[in-house]
């Protein structure tokens, strides 16, 4: 009797264990578990002192003395190509891309809750560049019919990932670039030639006064010239007397 009493007594507490083992795994936050079975595209972006900000890809920093000494914050988790849970909710500190222990920095002319900067070798100005959320729309009206044409100072054209000009455009020939790009045939539905491998794509950087400048790329199919001023734009095949080097 004493010995069923006793095998009772552990079986009860085997099925109260496993009841308390099940709850727990049904009421858990499965939110802070970086596994999963997706791959997610993250955004460029960094969560840092309550804020979200999203990388600037069309912006270049003009000057890196506009980079102060002052740290707005440093990441501390990176999601990218390790967070594969479809439910994780990004916290304090986590960035899409950059490694653990970036320093985010401020930068002079925005306040830190606008704009910051983190320092990249691989980018044209040495820099990433991140915009606040809530001030990225305001910020944002950088599409190339927002560019002020009147105010470009210096055009400089890059081959595609390298971070030093090729080709600067003295004054005639910025007018000539300028013309040439805004005389595009709109084409949205154009498809680039590709049978012969990728086209070759540019950088174009228009510095207006400001202290981030604008970049558009542009690329060269064999058949075509194009870029994306909005919708796609076949721009008149004279410009590659100014893409070549």
């Amino acid at each position: 009797m004493q010995k069923n009493t006793v095998i009772l007594c552990c079986s009860l507490l085997l099925i109260l264990g496993l009841g308390a083992v099940a709850y727990w795994e049904l009421t858990k936050d499965h939110s802070q578990s970086i596994k999963g079975n997706a791959s997610i595209d993250w955004v460029d972006f960094v969560k840092l002192n309550g804020h979200t900000y999203s990388g600037l890809y069309d912006g270049v920093l003009v000057d890196r003395n506009d980079i102060t000494n002052h740290t707005v914050g440093k990441v501390k988790f990176k999601v990218g190509d390790v967070v594969t849970n479809p439910d994780y909710r990004t916290k304090e500190g986590d960035a899409a891309f950059l490694a653990i222990g970036t320093p985010l920095y401020e930068v002079k002319g925005f306040k830190p809750e606008e704009l910051v900067a983190a320092e990249d070798t691989s980018r044209i100005g040495g820099y990433r560049i991140y915009v606040e959320d809530s001030y990225f729309k305001a910020f944002n009206q950088r599409s190339f019919k927002d560019l002020p044409f009147d105010m470009v100072s210096r055009i400089e054209l890059y081959k595609m990932n390298e971070t030093a000009p090729y080709r600067t455009l003295v004054e005639g020939e910025q007018a000539d670039f300028i013309h040439l790009l805004n005389s595009g045939e709109h084409k949205p539905s154009y498809m680039p030639n590709n049978r012969n491998g990728d086209p070759a794509y540019y950088q174009m950087v228009f510095y207006a006064n400001e202290p981030i400048a604008y970049s558009f790329s542009i690329a060269d199919d064999g058949d075509h010239v194009f870029f994306y001023p909005w919708d796609l734009s076949i721009v008149d095949n004279r410009i590659r007397t100014y893409l070549q080097e």
